[in-house]
């Protein structure tokens, strides 16, 4: 299941108490002073490797870069017993005198203290993962997920005087399991049947995130769930038992618009490992059927992976064409990307170009459209298009992330530690040279317009092209 709400921006690009086993005690696993110590030592070797991709395949490029400050980690590794006393103390104390000191594990209180050492640091995009979390996120980039393969949005829906926390369906995945039951878009998911078989509603089930992970699951498995689906007088129930298997998600949809039946619209809804063929085949779709004018659409697009963007602005730009350049903290270029035919393998196949595929959309009729929650791959996307004069940009500026985030396996710089750290590693610039960073882009002149508040009472994803304005005023500037 995919979750459209968004809270973080993909890493391509980019107060619990502490308890240790008193002194007397045998200690059991690594002591919480030593394993954050190598986290310290993490955090100031990041700064010297260059950029990375999250994929297990492309890890390799550090091999080298490791060796050679093996000694460096070395010479750290030495003051490891003496880093972090207050801490050592502070959990210590909790371990000797607290009441609750059996209540959580080691491993657990360990977790919890480096997550928050990664929120402490001030990096906004900082985070630290368990093996069992990194499995996950990087099944949801590449975009292989185990489910029933709906998408949805969290919204309320009213009911005989009862307003629900709902989730609305709105895209149903070919070849998902969901798209062999009856099951609909438009459809409200509003109970969940519990492991003991009765029926709790969203609310009653703690919320919108515990419930969405009641729904998702492993291969095999029922996802049991019941739904209000809209009648001519009002809403009918309807319970559902879906096994969940694997699927796809889709990152890209594509219609031909109703206000204009010459303009075609594809929405991007972020930049992940099946974007750039998804997208390729949408904008071929939609010549197949006459269209010769574009709408891109990347409200509401978080962002994603630096090889996903790369692949699709090679489509639009020419060989040895920049995409953008990546800046270190001491403001130097320390990597450039540019358009160019690429065959990957692995997660990132469905990244790769063809060299007749490179510049293949340079002579669209465009616009992209975008609002303030453009941001990252997506502002790539729209400043890109912009610097090389392709497209106007309609809509609102957008968010305004002009840095990058580096994920870091532990086990890469020790092999006692597991889990990852994703920190901000560097600032990027496209083709312009300027930064858009906590700025934003700008529309072009004429075509900044917001939503009306009618319109706002919908999801960018349910609104009725009638009620859009912002469309509205895209497919008139390809008139």
């Amino acid at each position: 299941m995919n979750n459209q709400n968004h809270d973080y921006i993909p890493s391509h690009w980019s107060n619990t108490p502490i308890r240790t086993p008193e002194p007397q005690k045998p200690r059991k696993g690594v002591p919480i002073g030593v394993f954050l110590s190598v986290i310290a030592v993490v955090a100031v070797l990041c700064i010297l490797l260059t950029y990375t991709l999250t994929a297990a395949s492309k890890r390799s490029y550090y091999s080298e870069k490791l060796e050679a400050q093996q000694s460096e980690l070395d010479a750290l590794k030495e003051s490891l017993d003496t880093s972090f006393p207050k801490l050592q103390l502070f959990a210590d104390i909790f371990d000797r005198y607290s009441y609750y000191a059996d209540e959580q594990s080691e491993e657990a209180l360990i977790t919890a203290v480096l997550k928050a050492y990664a929120e402490a640091t001030g990096d906004l995009y900082a985070e630290y993962y368990t093996e069992e979390e990194y499995r996950a996120l990087t099944a949801e980039n590449v975009g292989d997920y185990e489910g029933i393969g709906v998408s949805v949005i969290q919204t309320t829906l009213t009911v005989e005087g009862y307003e629900y926390q709902v989730f609305q369906i709105i895209a149903i995945y070919e070849n998902a399991p969901a798209q062999d039951s009856d099951l609909q878009v438009g459809d409200y998911i509003y109970c969940i049947k519990n492991a003991d078989g009765t029926y709790q509603t969203v609310a009653a089930l703690g919320g919108y995130t515990q419930a969405i992970n009641m729904i998702k699951g492993e291969k095999g498995t029922q996802a049991e769930f019941a739904v209000f689906r809209r009648t001519d007088s009002g809403y009918e129930s309807i319970e559902y038992s879906i096994t969940r298997d694997e699927f796809e998600s889709h990152s890209v949809d594509y219609y031909v618009s109703s206000l204009d039946p010459t303009v075609g619209v594809v929405h991007i809804s972020s930049f992940d490992m099946t974007t750039p063929h998804q997208f390729k085949e949408s904008v071929k779709s939609l010549q197949e059927q006459g269209i010769e004018k574009f709408v891109f659409d990347v409200r509401n697009n978080p962002g994603g992976d630096l090889q996903s963007i790369k692949a699709v602005m090679s489509y639009f730009l020419q060989e040895g064409d920049l995409i953008l350049s990546a800046i270190n903290s001491e403001g130097k270029t320390a990597a450039s990307y540019y358009a160019e035919p690429m065959k990957l393998t692995g997660d990132y196949a469905g990244c790769s170009v063809a060299e007749e595929e490179v510049g293949m959309f340079a002579e669209l009729d465009m616009v992209v459209l975008c609002n303030g929650n453009t941001a990252s791959a997506a502002e790539v996307f729209t400043a890109t298009l912009r610097d090389y004069g392709l497209a106007k940009i309609v809509g609102e500026t957008t968010f305004g992330k002009g840095i990058m985030q580096s994920i870091f396996q532990l086990s890469r710089f020790d092999p006692n530690f597991t889990g990852y750290v994703k920190l901000t590693t560097y600032a990027y610039v496209t083709q312009c040279g300027v930064t858009y960073h906590e700025i934003g882009i700008e529309p072009d002149e004429g075509c900044e317009v917001a939503l009306s508040q009618k319109a706002q009472q919908y999801n960018i994803y349910v609104l009725p092209e009638e009620l859009d304005d912002q469309l509205k005023t895209a497919v008139a500037q390809l008139q």
